[in-house]
């Protein structure tokens, strides 16, 4: 019996093994294909990332609570209207009364994508917020910069990076 019991946990641990080892995961690092979304803008539209597809892309994760993302934000709205530069802002588990009175009181610009349940944060293995990720025309990442952009130049260069025209 207690032979029985063994080669039970002896399978079990290698099943488990083997279903680790087999799962698909979505990779997230510089030079891997940026997952694919699709996500309602704050008029209702369907956006997909797929939608980008041939144009560089700065994808900004955040929410109003972040006060790295309230400090951030407005500045990335400023480089928005100065660079003619693809820019998709999501927000993570607000509510789109929330993010529209946000969106009004820093007069953002740029295009701002709800994601009401947050599930971007695992999607992009987002450690914490605000979570800004460069996608080539490729669809593939280019660079992460996780936490607060608090410099133009900063902001700058990662648009230069990503401005194929």
């Amino acid at each position: 019996m207690q032979g029985v019991l063994i080669l039970m946990l002896v399978v079990g641990i290698g099943y488990a093994v083997v279903q680790a080892m087999t799962e698909q995961r979505v990779s997230v690092s510089v030079g891997d294909p940026a997952p694919d979304f699709t996500l309602r803008d704050m008029s209702g539209q369907e956006v997909r990332l797929a939608d980008y597809k041939g144009k560089g892309v700065l994808l900004n994760l955040w929410a109003s609570w972040c006060n790295p993302c309230v400090n951030e934000l407005p500045l990335l709205n400023e480089a928005y209207k100065l660079r003619n530069v693809e820019m998709v802002a999501v927000n993570l588990g607000e509510d789109e009364e929330t993010v529209r009175k946000f969106a009004d009181r820093y007069e953002l610009e740029f295009p701002i994508l709800l994601d009401v349940k947050g599930e971007m944060m695992e999607q992009y293995r987002a450690v914490g917020l605000p979570l800004t990720v460069l996608i080539d025309e490729r669809g593939n990442i280019m660079e992460r910069h996780e936490g607060e952009l608090s410099e133009m130049s900063d902001i700058f260069r990662l648009m230069e990076r990503i401005d194929v025209d």
